[in-house]
């Protein structure tokens, strides 16, 4: 696979000076800062640790004092909404809540009116109600709470709807939605939202009909229609007022921003604009513009991004339309006094060739997922025909056939090629093997992919054979748990390693040992033959990389450099280099002949348990007890893609002969199939009780082998 394929994504002809305006940096910086639009003002209502509130003037570009949050208000994640409108046309009344959980929090109101405007009438003897917070009370002026001192309220969000505008609703953490009658004063309805506990809600977009600029007409009145973005959950809420119920709908989030949440949204044009966000991950902050068409159900990932990594910042409409404004935030070190705006029509335009690749490759991922989850629904033993997709897949063929020029109608057995051609990613359980009398450790298919080779703490090391699922040789010598084994290239030997300190070869036909290597002076963590089959490499808990005469036995090169153990060493395909993974969390590729240490490849946050080249040598797949698969240009030294999927420590990866896959094992009990290229996970096999320990493809990729620490050898066989 060519790394242009899979370069890491990134703009190009980034043109941000014409799509963005800086204005005028806000009075103080502010991250989770809540704005609210009322005329040409852009009302800006305190933000983490800072109670100042402010105006902007959209069309003076600057800014006023309202007032401040009492001082015994503590804002954090606090959320702020229009309430009601005044008979002043100029005047709004907003209110403001929030606070965590088991925490005080906050419900207050401001009687807002214009600091502008020098005509304002304002009653002199209620002056001191005006363009300050002050507590909510209802007609007994009792203070009213909105928020149950048990609920965590940090990162609420909120919209105002109903038939006449009289009615909160409430989203806030893990998964709820109440609905606050704004009259009243009095809660109405609470319900749990349809969304996993594993991803809960909080800093997410919440967004309704009614405001933001949408210009969907709901003729339905006593219907309020919102939509809800976090993570991988996306929905479409309905609250009928009449029989007071709601109603949820599923929104597929696009594969690139569900990880993310805390981003700016705002929709227009019924078109829902994210900006920035934070993906939960390493990168604090993100660039990242996507939009969601409500019409038409569909995701672009914007080819131009922010001119600056924002996350925990505001989005809103000025009061025309015309503009997006984005307001404060955090950039990944620090608060940010960032105000910068930009039209609404550049986000508007048809797509790049850049969103065009992406939606291509947005479907693909799409379809995929489809498919993956009506694999998980087939039983064991199913076959292609009962596969729903097949229409799918004969549109597909179809295409195929048009751009190939054949001139043959439809012919069931083409179906079935095309059909395997793309189902040959898949896998389903076909044997299990038993022998080893503890965990195992690893295990290899032999080059003509007849016989296995596995490892296991019971210190043996055993050949079997693929087709009958016999032993063939137990092959005994080592003192400790044998960590790896693998055959030669023709077939003849293998070598292992072990806790004991040795390497050793033997023979494959008679099953006797033929020499033993004993220089390192820790465990050695694994070894293998070069692609000449002349030389063996093997890495060790010494810190040491070692190269060695099979004939001779004696140590050609040694390779020092990790400040840790060394899990793992690989040959490149063509012999020329070696790549070792490390306790230190780094991966290093070196060469062969000159022992120079060409490249250090930094990334993973915890152990590297294996690196591995693919077949082409320009890339470099690695995993780690940090639970990421890593893709690597091996000769800028960059990280391509982080695939992330399994829930612990990953042990083992392996490519596919044609590069274009990977598969990968893990702690967590699973193997996994990746597509490289679209960076996603395919299918999981699940079948084994303990962690999965290795993982090896057939030369032709139709057989998958694995063992694991519950003593079993497994064979998955192409569905």
């Amino acid at each position: 696979m060519n790394p242009d394929d899979i370069k890491a994504e990134k703009n190009t002809n980034v043109d941000v000076a014409t799509r963005f305006e800086i204005m005028a940096p806000l009075p103080r910086t502010l991250q989770g800062t809540q704005c609210v639009i009322h005329n040409h003002e852009i009302l800006i209502c305190g933000g983490s640790g800072e109670r100042g509130c402010y105006s902007y003037h959209t069309l003076k570009n600057t800014y006023k004092r309202i007032c401040s949050y009492p001082n015994d208000v503590e804002l954090f994640g606090h959320c702020v909404v229009k309430y009601v409108n005044n008979d002043n046309p100029n005047g709004i009344t907003l209110l403001s809540f929030g606070g965590p959980e088991n925490e005080k929090k906050h419900t207050l109101m401001m009687k807002y009116v214009s600091i502008w405007d020098v005509d304002s009438e304002i009653d002199n003897a209620n002056i001191e109600c005006y363009n300050t917070w002050n507590h909510l009370t209802d007609n007994q002026n009792k203070a009213i709470s909105i928020g149950r001192s048990e609920s965590d309220y940090e990162g609420v969000r909120a919209v105002v709807g109903g038939s006449n505008n009289h009615l909160l609703f409430i989203t806030y953490f893990p998964n709820n939605i109440d609905v606050f009658n704004l009259i009243t004063l009095q809660y109405i309805n609470h319900a749990t939202l349809p969304i996993d506990p594993e991803y809960p809600i909080c800093y997410h977009c919440f967004i309704s009909m009614a405001e933001n600029g949408s210009s969907i007409v709901n003729l339905n009145k006593d219907i309020t229609i919102m939509w809800l973005f976090c993570y991988e959950k996306g929905l479409r809420i309905e609250y009928n007022e009449d029989t007071n119920t709601f109603g949820f709908h599923s929104i597929r989030v696009c594969t690139t921003i569900r990880s993310f949440y805390s981003y700016a949204c705002v929709c227009v044009n019924d078109f829902i604009l994210f900006f920035g966000g934070d993906d939960g991950a390493e990168i604090d902050a993100l660039k990242d513009m996507y939009k969601y068409s409500i019409t038409e159900d569909k995701w672009v990932k914007f080819e131009y991004s922010l001119p600056f990594p924002l996350t925990d910042c505001v989005a809103t409409l000025n009061d025309n339309n015309m503009y997006v404004h984005i307001i404060g935030g955090y950039d990944g070190d620090d608060a940010v006094s960032t105000h910068i705006r930009t039209k609404v029509d550049n986000w508007m335009k048809e797509e790049t060739e850049f969103e065009k690749k992406w939606l291509i490759e947005e479907e693909e991922k799409r379809e995929i997922e489809d498919i993956k989850i009506e694999l998980e629904e087939m039983q064991e033993g199913d076959d292609i025909y009962k596969l729903k997709r097949r229409k799918e897949i004969k549109i597909i063929t179809e295409y195929w056939v048009r751009s190939l020029f054949i001139k043959f109608g439809w012919i069931h057995e083409f179906d079935v090629i095309i059909s395997k051609y793309i189902l040959m990613k898949y896998f389903k359980p076909l044997k299990i093997f038993r022998g080893h009398d503890d965990i195992l450790c690893s295990v290899k298919f032999s080059p003509d992919d007849t016989k296995l080779v596995t490892t296991s703490y019971d210190k043996t090391i055993r050949i079997w054979d693929v087709k009958s699922g016999k032993e063939i040789h137990i092959l005994r010598g080592h003192t400790g748990p044998v960590y790896a084994a693998q055959f030669s290239p023709d077939g003849k030997t293998v070598v292992s390693c072990s806790l004991d300190k040795t390497i050793r070869l033997w023979d494959t036909e008679t099953g006797t040992e033929t020499r033993k290597i004993e220089e390192h002076t820790k465990s050695v963590t694994n070894t293998e033959f070069s692609p000449d089959g002349k030389t063996i490499v093997s890495s060790s808990y010494d810190q040491t990389i070692r190269i060695w005469d099979v004939k001779s036995g004696k140590e050609k090169s040694r390779f020092e450099g990790h400040s840790n153990a060394v899990n793992d060493v690989q040959f490149s395909p063509d012999g020329q280099l070696i790549v070792s993974s490390s306790l230190d969390n780094t991966i290093a590729i070196w060469d062969v002949k000159s022992g120079e240490q060409k490249k250090i490849l930094k990334g993973h946050t915890n152990w590297v348990m294996r690196a591995k080249f693919f077949p082409d040598n320009r890339l470099v797949v690695s995993c780690s007890a940090d639970g990421t698969i890593r893709v690597w240009d091996a000769i800028l030294g960059t990280q391509l893609k982080k695939l992330c999927g399994h829930f612990d420590v990953v042990i083992d990866v392996q490519f596919f002969p044609d590069g274009q896959s990977l598969m990968s094992c893990s702690m967590d009990e699973t193997i996994r199939l990746w597509d490289i290229k679209l960076g996603m996970e395919i299918q999981i096999l699940k079948g084994h009780e303990q962690e999965v320990a290795g993982v090896d493809i057939s030369t032709y990729s139709n057989t998958i082998v694995s063992c694991s620490n519950d003593g079993t050898v497994r064979l998955w066989g192409q569905l």
